[in-house]
């Protein structure tokens, strides 16, 4: 056979392959398009087609992972919030319950907010004159935000004394820094929790560091990720270079397109390559924040103390769209320095239920492995249902001033009136053992087994079942901490709550404990 005919003859199988691809993609658009056109003509009702399309993409793009997505024109902002932790608004949370006006929940310090003379538990009834009763939590944070510069004007109920007032808020640029808390710990270890990988991020850790070291003789740093879900891989890399040589590779992306597949190096001067270095990471920490954990543990830079993270080793790009819109999209995995990817779901093999396989080797494994409290469903019911919130904005009206947040406790009285105004109000607070025991009971009925063990199945019913009051003080020892970190957050804001939350922290003092010897 010649050449140029054998050279077609291994090609035509791959060339007959991407015309059939081809031919396919041309014929399902060619279908998507009639179905559009169809609708558009003769469905009973007026369809709006822009909502139509917006939805196909959405049931598209869900088919592939939870972190590709459509992001229309009109969400851009969110872009500007995901990369530079930065947005044009008046700097606060808010909550938004049905029927109601939007609570400011947490106004950020310094924020245009705060200046204005709002607070938590301020209750904001209009936005530029337009009752916000039926608007949902979206559609409020969206009229709230927008260009620094200009002005929003609310009608607010008051949490003190309960005035209906007018409030004029000029909008800023609000930054969120990653830096959430830093601070000097016993025996000279510092502090620093990071909360983000947004742009400049890195930057605020360094500086951070640098003026720490500066004002303090530092032996020992821990860098807490718990809960950081990550950002900007770019910030992650300029972290490393913190406490690692310049140069040093520290993460590889590799994708479906090999002219993109790219080797990051740190390219930084590093600030401190000897001080030991902990690393605290939980299953809430994710991508960047294992990037960063990942590098320290296999360039054996540091310890990784706590839980197993998260497990995800998929990088997204941002693609502009026609009409200003973008896609974020997945269009490679991360490898760490020893050549592994931390993926833990594999959204390409799926079982019947649509559920991702998933990887047991995902995520990193610390190098001491510490298990955070596990919470009783009467705590997780009190948080999800507001009510530890609700408490520290009564707290608050009745306080003008508490302790600093790292030594704030609540007294006997205070807890007693926790008491007496939660157990009022409706809440499930049954445990565990009593959700057991009444699935026993139906079971036990179902088998026939009931009027056997009838006696024995009431008698732990009457040793289980307790009133709410009851409840709350059995399991005062979990609540309270919980409940004085809310508190220390309507003083001293953001700050005040992660100042609370080390005060009693399992994970932070074995953290502690590698570092200094076990003192």
């Amino acid at each position: 056979m010649k050449p140029k005919a054998l050279l077609l003859a291994l090609l035509m199988p791959l060339l007959l392959q991407a015309q059939s691809a081809n031919f396919n993609t041309s014929k399902s658009l060619d279908i998507f398009h009639s179905v559009l056109r169809e609708v558009s003509l003769y469905y009973v009702d007026s369809v709006a087609l822009d909502q139509l399309v917006y939805t196909g993409i959405e049931a598209m793009l869900s088919s592939m992972d939870p972190y590709t997505e459509f992001i229309p024109e009109e969400e851009n902002d969110s872009i500007e919030m995901m990369t530079t932790g930065s947005y044009g608004g008046i700097g606060a949370l808010i909550k938004k319950r049905p029927g109601e006006g939007v609570i400011v929940s947490e106004p950020y310090d310094g924020s245009p907010a705060v200046r204005a003379g709002l607070i938590a538990g301020d209750v904001i009834l209009e936005i530029d004159g337009e009752s916000v009763l039926d608007l949902e939590a979206d559609e409020c944070s969206s009229r709230m935000k927008g260009t620094p510069g200009t002005q929003v004007v609310f009608l607010v109920k008051k949490l003190m004394g309960q005035d209906t007032v007018t409030v004029h808020v000029t909008r800023e640029k609000v930054h969120i820094s990653d830096v959430g808390l830093a601070c000097m710990l016993r025996d000279s270890i510092a502090y620093i929790r990071v909360t983000g990988f947004t742009q400049g991020g890195a930057a605020d850790v360094r500086k951070t560091l640098k003026a720490m070291k500066k004002d303090h003789p530092v032996k020992g740093i821990i860098l807490d990720l718990r809960g950081n879900g990550g950002g900007l891989m770019d910030e992650a890399v300029k972290l490393l270079s913190i406490f690692l040589p310049r140069n040093t590779m520290v993460v590889s992306a590799r994708g479906r397109i090999e002219r993109f597949d790219v080797e990051y190096h740190t390219k930084e001067e590093p600030l401190d390559t000897k001080t030991p270095l902990a690393v605290l990471v939980n299953n809430g920490s994710a991508s960047s924040s294992e990037i960063v954990a990942g590098a320290i543990q296999d360039l054996q830079r540091g310890l990784i103390v706590g839980e197993r993270t998260f497990g995800k080793g998929l990088v997204q790009t941002i693609r502009p769209l026609s009409y200003h819109a973008n896609l974020k999209i997945t269009t490679a995995k991360y490898y760490i320095p020893s050549g592994r990817c931390v993926q833990s779901l594999d959204y390409t093999k799926r079982d019947g239920n649509g559920t991702p396989e998933r990887n047991q080797a995902g995520g990193i494994v610390p190098d001491v492995p510490v298990e955070a409290p596990k919470y009783s469903r009467i705590s997780m019911e009190l948080v999800a249902r507001d009510y530890l919130h609700d408490y520290s904005l009564h707290y608050f009206t009745q306080h003008k001033t508490i302790a600093p947040a790292e030594s704030f406790t609540m007294s006997d009285k205070d807890y007693r009136d926790f008491v007496e105004m939660t157990s009022a109000k409706e809440f499930d607070d049954r445990s565990a053992t009593e959700i057991l025991l009444e699935s026993f009971s139906r079971t036990a009925r179902a088998e026939g087994y009931d009027q056997l063990l009838k006696k024995e199945i009431e008698a732990l019913r009457t040793h289980l079942v307790t009133d709410k009051a009851t409840d709350l003080n059995h399991y005062r020892a979990e609540i309270q901490p919980l409940l004085e970190e809310e508190i220390s957050c309507r003083y001293y804001y953001q700050q005040g709550r992660l100042k609370s939350m080390i005060r009693d922290d399992n994970q932070l003092e074995k953290a502690l404990e590698e570092l200094t010897g076990g003192k």
